[in-house]
């Protein structure tokens, strides 16, 4: 059973625990053991799998050193590194692991396993991965142009191109000029194969990479033509290949370095390159480079005679070429490819529909529920927000009510401020007015007084004197009657100030005399009999009379104060 099923059902079991502890208390001491056994084995479980992904991870590294010194240990490996994987396990790791070990048998020359491994490779390639798309491509167009299908090989190589140009990776992109190189080699097409060599090598040179130079060099050397120059190449192949260890590499080395002898005519020293060739294929077990020997031995011995050698070393290579390169095999193999591709669309596809079905089921529950769930909250917001909304409404009634009365009681203060101030101005001004009839009165009485000792002072006199005094006194009358213009003055002032008052007594009043308008104004001040007597210029006997009168005018009862009257207007 999957290990990550455990890892689940202990998460679950822990949690419906921990309700049971919520809800029950800490005398649930069986279950607290129970989850302490889950943990410590999903805890033993997570680091298993942890180790194992770790292994893996080394097995792809070692498989990757050994790619091209020896593919058998290297698609071992790769093959172990797949079965530590589980199928649900990290994508990326599983696909570097079937990658290298297509790699290693299309190198061993089991190019109908590598073509079947490409396709189960290129199901885990992960979605946005450019990087290892671009790779498959490439494998896969070096394999198919191995197999005979050079269209398909010249597109997958497009395509890992166009790919690699958009990341900007030169390597890659030398790697893909090489294989495009090898792909034009084998439909003949060697001036083309030469200008993707000279780029391929250009780059790597600028890059400094050595095995890619070698490959570069090697491949210059496939076909004829500059047989000291490419002789030359090859030897600085091996170099390389040597350093390297890159023993796959050395034996197509030395397979091209005997055909080169063979073109410049040097068969001996063409069968002991082959010979060397020949050993380091059989070490490796590539059977595409003994296929590759045999050839190259058959077409020396041709040209040194040995016809018989000559034939069993075709007999080989046929036999050989007819494994590599069968061409109903391919098709057998795109076919079982297409129907296994059909077959798991097919199943897919029933898989995508039941899982439709449920998760429509699924939806369509939940979406029930939801609803019944946002009605019954819809109907307690809604609830709510009508008791708030009263709330507030209830609260803003109050606001401003409370706001109003501030308001009125603002008004109110204002409007007493203002009376008070009216008050306080009629105040200040009957004041003034109270000091100026005050000082008036004042005057007329130490006026008065004056012409009195006069007076007094001419009984006392001779009577030749007396008119002389007399005129003087006339004299002195003469200079005070200027007085007069100043108890005018005052009554028009009082008058001026009264004329409220004055509209007020006419509307209650309409039929009061001119004088009796004038003598109310006058007590209104608060003047005494005697003030207004001296005012007015009469005696304080008329005066009364006149009050008399206007409190019968005012209907005024013999208890009613005349000047509370009078003020209250």
């Amino acid at each position: 059973m999957n290990r990550h099923f455990f890892v689940y059902l202990h998460q679950t079991y822990c949690c419906f625990t921990m309700n049971r502890l919520l809800r029950y208390g800490p005398f649930c001491w069986v279950s607290q053991m129970v989850t302490l056994l889950f943990s410590i084995f999903s805890l033993s479980l997570q680091a298993a799998t942890s180790d194992e992904e770790q292994q893996a991870l080394m097995l792809v590294e070692q498989a990757n050193s050994y790619l091209l010194s020896n593919p058998k240990l290297a698609s071992y490996y790769a093959q172990q590194a797949v079965t530590l994987i589980p199928t649900n396990g990290p994508s990326e790791v599983r696909f570097d692991a079937l990658f290298l070990y297509s790699y290693a048998e299309q190198l061993l020359g089991n190019f109908d396993l590598a073509v079947r491994t490409l396709y189960d490779t290129e199901r885990l390639l992960p979605p946005k991965d450019k990087q290892r798309r671009a790779r498959l491509y490439l494998l896969s167009g070096r394999v198919y142009g191995k197999l005979g299908d050079y269209n398909r090989a010249i597109d997958l190589n497009d395509k890992a191109t166009a790919i690699f140009k958009s990341m900007s990776d030169s390597a890659s992109i030398a790697q893909c000029y090489s294989e495009r190189g090898v792909i034009h080699h084998y439909i003949n097409e060697f001036s083309t194969s030469d200008r993707f060599f000279e780029r391929a090598l250009t780059i790597n040179r600028q890059l400094r990479n050595l095995k890619e130079i070698a490959r570069c060099l090697n491949n210059f050397c496939l076909y004829e033509g500059r047989t000291d120059e490419k002789i030359e190449m090859l030897r600085e192949a091996i170099t390389i290949n040597k350093n390297l260890d890159a023993r796959w590499s050395l034996g197509e080395n030395y397979n091209n370095l005997g055909k080169q002898y063979y073109y410049a005519q040097r068969y001996q020293e063409s069968l002991e390159a082959l010979d060397v060739a020949r050993g380091y294929a059989d070490q490796i077990g590539a059977r595409e480079l003994i296929s590759d020997n045999y050839e190259y031995r058959a077409m020396v011995f041709a040209a040194m005679k040995r016809y018989e050698q000559a034939y069993h070393a075709l007999e080989e290579m046929y036999r050989l070429k007819g494994e590599l390169q069968n061409t109903n095999r391919l098709r057998s193999l795109e076919q079982e490819i297409a129907y296994k591709q059909y077959t798991e669309q097919k199943s897919s596809t029933e898989r995508r529909e039941q899982e439709y079905r449920i998760e429509l089921l699924k939806r369509n529950v939940w979406l029930l529920i939801s609803l019944m769930v946002i009605g019954i909250l819809l109907s307690f917001f809604y609830y709510q927000r009508l008791r708030r909304r009263r709330k507030m409404e209830l609260v803003e009634a109050q606001y401003r009510l409370k706001l109003s009365e501030h308001e009125l009681n603002e008004l109110k203060l204002q409007r007493q401020e203002a009376e008070l101030q009216s008050v306080q101005s009629e105040l200040n001004d009957s004041r003034r007015e109270m000091t100026n009839i005050a000082v008036f009165l004042q005057s007329r009485s130490e006026l008065l007084d004056k012409i009195r000792e006069m007076i007094k002072e001419g009984y006392r006199m001779d009577p030749a004197n007396l008119p002389t005094h007399l005129k003087k006194i006339n004299a002195f009358i003469s200079q005070s009657q200027g007085g007069e213009a100043a108890s005018s003055n005052l009554l028009t002032t009082i008058e001026e100030k009264s004329k409220e008052f004055q509209k007020r007594l006419d509307a209650l009043h309409p039929n009061l005399t001119p004088g009796e308008r004038h003598l109310a104004t006058l007590l209104r001040v608060n003047l005494t009999t005697k003030e207004i007597a001296i005012l007015t210029g009469t005696t304080p006997k008329t005066i009364n009379m006149n009050r008399y009168r206007l409190r019968k005018s005012l209907g005024l009862a013999t208890d009613d104060n005349l000047v509370e009257y009078l003020q209250k207007l």
